[in-house]
């Protein structure tokens, strides 16, 4: 799975059925994968028979894990579960926090492009601190999805009017850019046109690792040198700039995707804060990347 927050849990697993295919699974269509708890689901003989020996013991690591975290709870003990709406709900709660705090902070900062850049970096470094937390958590609690995307919405925020600033109007752009991307990427997904497969998230991730390890590099070139790779080479950073927002736009039809399996697989209704914030990651990174290349465009000319 794409997203650290979601493909650790064992909820997360790939059924093979999209749960927006049909209204609520029943014992005659899906047997006894909605009637028994997870470990009986997948220790049975004819799943570790299609999938072979390496891979239920994987499952097996899943089922130990969930067990001691006493995160989920088995689909027969009358726990209310999670539904794509929740799911959706929270998702959209998260990105009017994150839009709500960026607005503030450019409101209250907006003439003070040095406190907001200045802000901007500290609430990054405080926003990463909450998503490495929010990386190791079977469960997240709504407190810290909240506090990562008030945390994202001011450092965004900041950064955002710190470069309008520089070069009027590539807020705007982003923001367009960004909803038109997300916009196109869900139709697809909606549409069944584009499905992730485990053989493309793992190339997918290659790439995805290997522009983080490019954009830690740039950062520590342009504080030492105060050359912006991206900036000083238009092109490649607008070449970059867009494989990073494809990357992206796959990881989110994924989000999605893990999103329907958890609620085939009887995810407990508090799960869709996890859910939530999984996804507003995936959206946010659009962001970032589209932010940046407006900015090179601008620069450009």
């Amino acid at each position: 799975m794409s997203n650290p927050v979601m493909s650790k849990n064992p909820y997360f697993r790939n059924t093979g059925v999209r749960p927006n295919q049909y209204s609520q699974p029943t014992p005659n269509q899906y047997g006894m994968q909605y009637q028994t708890d997870y470990a009986q689901q997948y220790g049975a003989p004819s799943y570790q028979q299609r999938y072979g020996d390496s891979f239920a013991a994987q499952e097996a690591a899943f089922q130990a894990q969930a067990a001691q975290a006493g995160a989920f709870a088995p689909a027969n003990t009358g726990v209310e579960t999670m539904s794509y709406r929740d799911a959706m709900n929270k998702t959209g709660i998260l990105l009017g926090i994150t839009v709500l705090a960026g607005v503030l902070t450019v409101m209250l900062l907006g003439m003070n492009p040095s406190a907001m850049l200045s802000l901007a970096m500290i609430s990054t470094l405080a926003a990463f601190i909450v998503g490495m937390v929010i990386a190791f958590k079977p469960m997240v609690p709504s407190g810290l999805a909240i506090a990562y995307a008030a945390l994202e919405g001011v450092a965004l925020g900041g950064l955002t009017g710190v470069f309008d600033l520089i070069y009027p109007g590539v807020a705007m752009e982003a923001i367009l850019g960004t909803t038109v991307v997300v916009g196109v990427t869900l139709a697809l997904h909606y549409s069944g046109k584009v499905r992730t497969t485990a053989k493309g998230m793992k190339y997918v991730m290659i790439v995805a690792l290997a522009g983080i390890i490019f954009g830690i590099v740039n950062i520590f070139i342009t504080a030492f040198t105060g050359n912006n790779l991206y900036f000083s080479n238009p092109t490649l950073g607008i070449l970059l700039g867009a494989v990073m927002i494809f990357i992206a736009a796959y990881m989110l039809i994924n989000d999605f995707e893990t999103v329907q399996y958890a609620v085939a697989n009887g995810a407990p209704k508090e799960f869709a804060w996890t859910t939530g914030i999984g996804i507003v990651m995936t959206i946010l990174w659009i962001y970032v990347e589209v932010l940046r290349i407006a900015a090179i465009f601008a620069s450009d000319n």
